[in-house]
């Protein structure tokens, strides 16, 4: 088995070989293009980067690596849903078609970290359900990793707010 790496610090086995199931990339469906999840989170740092890059903020530098970041973990999510037998399309599994609306056009900073958290939080949330309901090994060690990171990401924006008090 090939190995990839998430991040800074987590590496673990690429799936393969694993039987369809339509229930688990129904679960990975969400995580990946959820109204909440890592394709959603991506948009929103990435647009949050590009508007405080001119500006040389060192916020714009953490939005940007977390964006990354990000948009590896739907790559992964990806691979993992046509793996299952599915297909990544860009919409959650209640039809719920991801867009431009699900990012928030805020200016400020303190606003921008502060989505930035309560998304993190309720993707943390949503990959730890998530796990209680896979009991695949394969598919269960790829989401341990990328929470890991995830909770990583929580760390930094949590830090670079309370900077700001």
């Amino acid at each position: 088995m090939k190995e990839f790496v998430v991040g800074e610090n987590n590496t673990y086995s690429k799936i393969n070989g694993i039987k369809h199931n339509s229930y688990y990339q129904g679960l990975l469906q969400n995580l990946y293009a959820g109204n909440d999840g890592e394709m959603a989170n991506f948009l929103q740092l990435s647009y949050q980067s590009f508007i405080l890059s001119p500006f040389g903020s060192a916020h714009s530098k953490i939005f940007t690596e977390l964006a990354e970041e990000d948009l590896l973990h739907a790559k992964h999510l990806a691979q993992a849903i046509i793996m299952l037998g599915g297909d990544p399309v860009f919409c959650n599994t209640q039809g719920k078609w991801l867009g431009g609306r699900v990012v928030d056009y805020v200016k400020g900073i303190k606003q921008m970290l502060g989505i930035n958290i309560e998304a993190k939080e309720k993707l943390i949330i949503d990959y730890k359900t998530t796990l209680t309901k896979i009991e695949e090994m394969e598919i269960r060690r790829m989401l341990e990793g990328i929470l890991n990171e995830e909770e990583n990401h929580l760390i930094k924006l949590k830090s670079a707010f309370r900077a700001l008090q």
